[in-house]
This record gives structure tokens, C-alpha cells and sequence, in this order.
């Protein structure tokens, strides 16, 4: 507890008796509360002395409490308080507003007959603050609630008595004065009431935020209490909608999702009311009406699907509540369904009963028909009808074509005839349903391939978008016993020695009949009748030949064997079989190719096996042949065979660029007769794209050119429309590859595609300069090349720089780091720009000499026609004045001739008189000559 600021005071008021302490004496002492431990100590003897009216020796007596005190002790005569506070409150324990008499009473005695009754007053100080429990709370007040309502608050608490308890209550909102017009606090006994001043009104304004605080007797102000007050709203105004009518147009295919199609707003001007509930009124049962709203927000969404050809236009009404469902509105909602092609064509497939499987069934995935393969070529074998449920405002025309045709080996066995020739397209749309006969296409064989054929038909009609629809045929084409027996050979040649027993095979002929049916590709071999044919005899069944008597040595003839088809004896092959004796003593083996070829890649991985050879003995079979290489003693061969049987391995791996190709040897060797063969092996390695193409840097080692153009001069040029002028030679670049064909042929690119716009790059490396509009020097120009090689083409590791710089502005160009190349390059562009210059110095002064040619022409053209007027003019003055003068005129004629000779322009005039005229100037011809 804050110790007290007032003064205190220590007094005492005696009790002024008329009589001695004999018995008991009361003794009253008025203290203030806080006063310090020092001042709360009493002699018992002045206390004694100042309450008799005599004196009575009370020094002598020992003084003790009567009872063991939590307050008090005493050590004879000073009764002394043993706590170190004094405190009204803590000592009297009240926790609320008391006007009671706060004091402390003890027994004392003597031991004298008397004893002593000792009271302590405990007088209260302003020392405790008002406070309110909770610092907030929340109170709803409704609107228009009538003047002087009172809303009840908490009140706060003092534990000081009346005297310095509470004294009122105050607002120290900053807009006291608006909280003070609407309302008031009143102190009533031990309640705290907030009066309504006015009306309070939601709309206008829905919360209030009072700040009060209470204010004791003593000045000393609580803690703040903030009430928030919350008005109540009333269901004062009705909902209403933005919209007298909603419309909308939504397509038919309208999805089934969380996407509204329409949204309903109705508004609430309540302050709080403002939640609205939207219902749909409908005349249909839920479980066919399309669409559902959304209680909270009024979207529309669809729940259904939808169908324009069951109805195009739904009207219903959506109804808004509030929350307490006393007011609401109504607005109509008229939604129209948009027809779009939803309705896929429809293929109904009506197959010929000779062709229909048992299993087909129009509503199964899969239809199948059975043809056999001799079924003539144009042969119908079924219809098909196409529907679409769609309106013919939608669809007018539909069609059918075959999508694919699986194996597509063969062409397809069947193909769709709609009856509309060339011409009739526009005579015959089909409207809603299409007709098609299904006819084979072509002259069928199950030898060829035509088995079993998987077709895809689709019909699709011509809406927006344009739908379609599949169905699947399973056409299985039969076999018929058609094929003829064929031998594998047309001749067979048997070798074995003359020792071979009786009853051996000699060997095994075998003819093929390529029916696909196993019954029909039974075949029985005969022997046509021949002299020898009581030496050999034969299998009817696998056409094993045996031995049936002794052979002689070097004994060879000839017999037939026919192969018959059983079920069809029409079909028959027949070949020869040869059969010689040999002496083995004379036997070589022999290999079956003389030279043998064999082909791999480059850089595979080894071990692996590339071929095989093998080499006939005309001995058993049962005597073995080994195979070595037939190595050379300068070189290691990367190859290994196989002795047994001849296989030959790549031990190490193989690089074209080292060697392209290998010629070695075999050797075969029979162990019975211990003779050898030989045969000749040649194994190419191939290519493969394994070499990245690399620049040739032979100038000067150089990765950067500089090339330097005199940009004025071309436009000029460019401007005089000189186009062939305008390509400049701006460098050539060259790489090269070490990969052979398509793998080391190169072409070159820019690395920005920007750069295509003005140069162009071509496939010999040649950079040129086609189009100067707009280009900004200096320009870089950066190379790569990249060959055509399989399985994946290979780009250059490093590019080439190209700097185009204006020769004018040589500072704006990167400096180039080689000098020597800088200058090379100066001096091979300034070459290309001396010749350019040339050439177009050259041009220019040929077109100046021949415009002046043809202008002089023409001055020397005018200058004789007005020569010969004049000439004309003075021979007629001379002929009237010979004419006056009696003389006789004479006919006179003039030819003038004009001439040009490549620069040279000569006019003749040739002017004839009479032999009495005089001539001009002396002369008959004038000649006047021009160059």
C-alpha cells in the first residue's frame, strides 16, 4: 500500500471519569491508518494517569495481555503495535464501501483487582484508487429504443470508507461532446446506468466506442473502462433486387461444374440484416429441373445436363429473405438454351447374311464379317446408314469415310460407295441420314497378307464444332485351297560316296505350298517312273531320300519327284534331284563363296560377333572342318574365329579414320583327309558421325576477323537501286570434318537469328551483305557449323567472330588483340572494296558516254534539218530572180541523206540543178560532218 500524503496525527481523548480505575478502565486511542511503527507505541502509565481524577501510583504495577495478540506486545508499561504497516483495509478486511468503526481491542493486566480494556480506532485516508474489474465489455443496444432508456453497467470499487469512496462517474471520449448528446451516466446507490439521450439509428451509425472512468472523493480517477457498444439492427427494410428480370442465353453443353451461368444480387439497407437467403420457385420436381442457386451468394449453377431438343426456354422465379424470413422479394429469371451440335452421328452397319458373323451384333464395339479370299472385286456385301439426332438447323449434311485401315501392307479390302458420282455433290445431300454400300475394293489373297483387317469408319457431320463418331469392323478374309505346291529348288544335288550303306538318307527335298490353312498345305512327293528308281526311294510324306542299293563309284543320274497337293491333285510342282557317288580318298572340302563381305560400324563394343563362313565336304557331315585366319606376320588382325563353326569375332574396337577396310584370309581344314581351303574375307568399316566439325584456322590462327565496309558508299549505291552492288563479299569461313558423307558434309549458321535479316550465310561459307537498312554498325557476326551426320548431327566446339565495322568510324569497332590479323584483313577487304569501286566507277562512266552519244545524235539530227531548210530557202530566192529575169527555170531536185556510223553522224546533201544553174559554192554536194 502507497504510503498515505496526509498529515498524521497522533492524539488522545481521554475520557474524563468521575471515578478511580478500581476494577476496569477503558482506555480509547484514535490512530490514522499508515501511520509509522515509530508513532503506534502508548505508556500505559500517562494513558492511566490522564483518564483518572486521581493519582494512583500505576508505575508500580507489570503490565501483560490477557491473551497472546497478533497486533499487539508489551513490554511493562509500552504497549507496542508489532506490524510494520497500519493498514484500515488489510486489518478490517472489507473488500466493498464501509462506514463501520475499523478498531483493534485488547485486555490488559495488572496485578493489582483492576485490569485494563484498550481499544484502537483505526481513522480512514483517500489512500486507494477506483477500479473497474474489467477493463472492457460489450453491451447491445437496440436501435430506436425509446428516450431515457437505461442500459445497466459495471460499477467500480473504492475500498476506502464513505468518507473517500466514490464519487462519480465522467467520459473522456475525444468526441465527449457527441457521446454526451447521446448519452448520460447515472449514479444510482451502487449502480452505474448509461441513459439513451436520443434514438439511436443502426443505418446511421452501428457501434459506439465509450471511454469511462470513475472519480473518488478524495480527486482520484480509476482506471478506464471501455464499453463497446454494438446497435442492434431491425428488420426495418425489405430485400430488393438490381434487376427487374434476369435473362441469360447459355449453350446446351453447359457443363455440370462449380461455374455459376448467372448471378442474382438482391441488397438489404438494414444495418445488420443485411444476410440474404435465395430460394428458387419452380413449378418442376427437383429431379428434372436443370439448375440450383446457391443460398448465400445467388450464383446459378447447372446440376443437370441439358438438352435444347427437350426444351429450349426455362422460366422460374428466385425468391430473397432475410435471415428471419419476414420480409422478402420476387424476381423473374428467364434462362434460354442455345442448340450447338451435341449429338454425334450414329453408324448403322446392315451386313449380308452370307457375310454376317454369328457373333456380329449392331450394338457391339466390334462387327465382324467373313469373306473369302476368292470374293469377286465389286462385290457388295453390306450397307451402311448414318443418323444424327441433331436438327437439320445444325447438321444438313454428313458424311463417312474409312480412318484407317490396319495392316496397312496391303491397300484396304473394301471401300464405301455412296452413289453420288462426279457432279452429283450438290444434287444429293443426304439430310439427317446418309445410305453406303460397303464393296471390296480389289481381288483378295490371304497369301499376300489379307488375313484379318481392323477398320475404323467414321461418320462426321458439318456442325459447329463438327463432331464424329467411330465404329470398328473386324473383316476376316478366308482361305481357300488355291496355292500350288512349290519345290525350294528347281533342281537338288546330292553327293556321298560310293561306301555309303543301304538304307542311309542321300537327302531331304521339300516343296512348299503357301496356303494358310494347314489342311491345305499337306503335300505327298512321288517319284516319276525312272530306270534308276530301284536305286533310291522316297518319303511320301517329308521327301526324304533314301538309299535302297549299292552305289558304284563315280556313278551320277537324274530322277523326277513330283509334290501333290493331297486335297486338290490339280495342284502339283514337280523339280530334279541329281545324285552322284563320290571317292573319298579324292574329297576336298570347299567353301560356299569365294569372297566373303561384311559390313560394321565404327567405335561398337567389343566382343561381338560379324559374320560366318563354311565350307561343304563332300564326306559325312559327321567329319569335322575346322577354321583359322591365315594371319600376316606384319600386321595383328582385330578379328578372332571361331574354329568349330566358323564365326568371326571383333576383339578390339574399330576406327574408320585409321582403316576403312580389312582383306585377310581363311583357311578350313578337313581332319579326316587333313586338306585345306581357302577363302577370301573383306570387312568394310562404316562411318559414323563421331568428328565434330573444326574451323580451319590457318589465317593466322585467328578466331575474329574484322571486316571494315564503307557503309556511305553502298547506300549510295543501294539508293541508285543497283542491287547487284549491294551484296558485299564480307568474309568466307571454312571448316572441315573428318567423317565421310552425310557425317563430314557441313553447313554454317548464326548463332543469332537476327543476324539473317541482313547477311545472308551460305552453305560454302561465304558471308554476304544483302540488305544495309536499318543495320547498326558495328555489327557481330558469330559462326558455328554443324554436319549432317545420323543418328545426331554434331556442332562445332568453337565459333567464328565476324566484327563489321564502318571503315569511317573505325574507333566504334572492337579493337581486335592481333594486329597482323587486323591488317590481313584490312588489306583482303580493302581489295574487295577496290574492285567494287571499280566495277562501279567503270559502270558509271559507260552510262555518261552513251547519254552524251545520244544527245548529240540528236543536236546533229536538228542542226541538218534546219541546214537544208536554209539551203532550200536560198535556192528558191535565186530561182524567182532568174525567173524574173527571162531566164529558163529548170526542174530542179534535192536527196539528202542522213547517216550514222557508230559515233560518227554524217548527213549528205545532194542538191541536182539545170546545166545553166549556177552551183553553190562551186559544188554539187555539200557534206557537212559531225563527231
Amino acid at each position: 500500500m502507497t504510503n498515505s500524503y496526509y498529515f498524521i496525527i497522533l492524539f488522545f481523548l481521554p475520557n474524563v471519569l468521575t471515578y478511580d480505575c478500581r476494577e476496569i478502565c477503558n482506555l480509547t486511542v484514535y490512530v490514522y491508518e499508515n501511520t509509522s511503527n515509530d508513532n503506534l507505541q502508548w505508556n500505559l502509565i500517562d494513558l492511566l494517569y490522564n483518564r483518572t481524577l486521581t493519582t494512583f501510583p500505576y508505575e508500580h504495577y507489570q503490565y501483560s495481555l490477557s491473551n497472546p495478540s497478533d497486533y499487539f506486545e508489551i513490554d511493562s508499561p509500552i504497549l507496542k503495535f508489532r506490524l510494520i504497516e497500519l493498514d484500515r483495509e488489510q486489518i478490517c478486511n472489507k473488500n466493498f464501501f464501509n462506514d463501520n468503526e475499523c478498531s483493534l481491542q485488547l485486555q490488559i493486566f495488572t496485578q493489582a483487582s483492576f485490569f485494563i480494556l484498550f481499544k484502537l480506532i483505526i481513522l480512514d485516508i483517500n489512500d486507494w484508487k477506483p477500479y473497474f474489474k474489467d477493463d472492457h465489455i460489450n453491451i447491445n443496444i437496440r436501435e430506436n429504443l425509446p428516450i431515457n432508456y437505461r442500459v445497466q453497467l459495471p460499477i467500480a470499487h473504492d475500498h476506502d470508507s464513505t468518507q473517500y469512496n466514490i464519487d462519480y462517474y465522467k467520459f473522456i471520449n475525444d468526441d465527449d461532446h457527441l457521446i454526451n448528446e447521446l448519452f448520460q451516466l447515472e449514479k444510482f446507490h451502487d449502480e452505474l446506468r448509461l441513459k439513451l439521450l436520443k434514438q439511436l439509428d443502426c443505418e446511421k451509425r452501428n457501434n459506439y466506442q465509450l471511454q469511462i472512468i470513475a472519480v473518488d472523493k478524495g480527486g482520484l480517477q480509476s482506471n478506464v473502462l471501455h464499453v463497446n457498444i454494438t446497435i442492434d439492427d431491425l428488420n426495418e427494410f425489405q430485400p430488393r433486387f438490381k434487376q427487374r428480370l434476369y435473362h441469360t442465353h447459355i449453350s446446351e453443353n453447359t457443363p455440370i461444374s462449380n461455374t455459376s451461368i448467372l448471378n442474382v444480387i438482391a441488397t438489404d439497407d438494414d444495418c445488420y440484416d443485411k444476410i440474404i437467403h435465395y430460394s428458387i420457385l419452380r413449378d418442376m420436381s427437383n429431379d428434372i429441373f436443370p439448375f440450383e442457386i446457391d443460398k448465400y451468394t445467388g450464383l446459378i449453377y447447372v446440376i443437370h445436363e441439358l438438352d435444347y431438343e427437350k426444351m429450349s426456354t426455362y422460366r422460374f422465379r428466385v425468391k430473397a429473405s432475410n435471415l428471419d424470413q419476414v420480409t422478402s422479394s420476387i424476381v423473374p429469371v428467364l434462362i434460354d438454351i442455345i442448340d450447338i451440335n451435341d449429338h454425334e452421328p450414329l453408324i448403322q452397319i446392315n451386313i449380308l447374311n452370307e457375310y454376317k458373323s454369328i457373333n456380329s451384333d449392331e450394338d457391339n464395339e466390334e462387327f465382324i464379317i467373313n469373306i473369302n479370299e476368292n470374293i469377286h472385286s465389286g462385290q457388295v456385301i453390306g450397307t451402311i446408314i448414318i443418323r444424327d439426332n441433331d436438327s437439320i438447323m445444325i447438321n444438313r449434311k454428313l458424311s463417312l469415310k474409312i480412318l484407317s485401315c490396319w495392316p496397312t501392307k496391303n491397300s484396304c479390302p473394301i471401300e464405301l460407295d455412296s452413289g453420288i458420282r462426279n457432279g452429283d455433290e450438290n444434287e444429293k445431300n443426304f439430310i439427317g441420314s446418309t445410305n453406303y454400300l460397303i464393296r471390296t475394293s480389289r481381288q483378295l489373297d490371304t497369301e499376300m497378307g489379307d488375313g484379318q483387317y481392323t477398320i475404323i469408319l467414321e461418320a462426321r457431320d458439318y456442325g459447329d464444332p463438327s463432331l464424329s463418331s467411330q465404329r470398328r469392323l473386324l473383316i476376316i478374309i478366308h482361305d481357300k485351297n488355291d496355292c500350288i505346291p512349290k519345290f525350294t529348288q528347281a533342281d537338288y544335288q546330292f553327293h556321298l560316296s560310293e561306301s555309303t550303306p543301304i538304307g542311309s538318307s542321300i537327302g531331304h527335298i521339300q516343296a512348299i505350298d503357301h496356303d494358310l490353312t494347314p489342311d491345305f498345305r499337306r503335300i505327298q512327293y512321288k517319284l516319276i517312273y525312272n530306270e534308276n528308281n530301284h536305286i533310291i526311294d522316297i518319303n511320301p510324306n517329308n521327301g526324304s531320300i533314301y538309299l535302297i542299293k549299292k552305289l558304284l563309284a563315280g556313278m551320277t543320274f537324274n530322277i523326277t519327284v513330283i509334290a501333290i497337293d493331297q486335297h486338290n491333285h490339280s495342284l502339283y510342282d514337280q523339280t530334279n534331284v541329281q545324285i552322284s557317288s563320290y571317292d573319298e580318298d579324292t574329297c576336298l572340302p570347299t567353301f560356299r563363296q569365294t569372297l566373303y563381305i561384311f559390313n560394321t560400324t565404327e567405335h561398337r563394343l567389343t566382343p561381338y560377333e560379324i559374320g560366318q563362313v563354311s565350307a561343304d565336304s563332300c564326306l559325312s557331315l559327321s567329319i569335322p572342318i575346322s577354321y583359322h585366319l591365315v594371319k600376316d606376320k606384319t600386321s595383328t588382325l582385330p578379328f578372332f574365329i571361331d574354329t568349330r563353326n566358323g564365326v568371326i569375332t571383333v576383339t578390339r574396337e574399330l576406327d574408320r579414320e585409321k582403316q576403312s577396310f580389312y582383306k585377310f584370309s581363311i583357311e578350313s581344314f578337313n581332319h579326316k583327309t587333313h586338306q585345306t581351303s581357302q577363302t577370301d574375307i573383306q570387312i568394310n568399316v562404316l562411318d559414323e558421325n563421331d568428328h565434330y566439325p573444326i574451323f580451319d584456322n590457318s589465317i593466322n590462327n585467328a578466331r575474329e576477323q574484322y571486316i571494315y565496309i564503307n557503309k556511305t558508299l553502298s547506300s549510295k549505291y543501294s539508293n541508285e537501286r543497283t542491287s547487284t552492288l549491294n551484296n558485299i563479299l564480307i568474309a568466307r569461313v571454312h571448316a572441315t570434318d573428318e567423317d565421310e558423307g552425310s557425317n563430314g558434309l557441313i553447313n554454317y549458321y548464326f548463332t543469332n537469328n537476327d543476324n539473317y535479316a541482313f547477311f545472308h550465310l551460305y552453305s560454302n561459307g561465304s558471308v554476304v551483305l544483302y540488305n544495309q537498312r536499318n543495320l547498326q554498325l558495328p555489327c557481330r557476326l558469330e559462326i558455328y557449323a554443324r554436319d549432317q551426320g545420323n543418328p545426331a548431327p554434331l556442332n562445332s566446339r568453337e565459333s567464328i567472330l565476324i566484327y563489321v565495322c564502318d571503315a569511317l568510324k573505325r574507333h566504334e569497332c572492337p579493337s581486335d588483340e592481333s594486329i597482323e590479323s587486323q591488317q590481313w584483313l584490312l588489306s583482303y577487304n580493302n581489295k574487295n572494296q577496290i574492285k567494287t569501286d571499280r566495277l562501279t566507277t567503270n559502270f558509271y562512266l559507260g552510262s555518261i558516254f552513251i547519254m552524251i552519244s545520244i544527245l548529240l545524235f540528236i543536236v546533229i539530227i536538228i542542226v541538218c534539218i534546219v541546214w537544208n531548210l536554209i539551203l532550200k530557202g536560198q535556192l528558191k530566192g535565186k530561182h524567182d530572180q532568174i525567173h524574173t529575169n527571162g531566164l529558163k527555170s529548170s526542174t530542179e531536185s534535192y536527196n539528202c541523206r542522213v547517216e550514222a556510223r557508230k559515233n560518227l553522224i554524217v548527213s549528205d546533201s545532194l542538191c541536182e540543178s539545170s546545166p545553166t544553174m549556177t552551183s553553190i559554192d562551186g559544188n554539187h554536194r555539200l557534206k557537212s560532218v559531225a563527231v
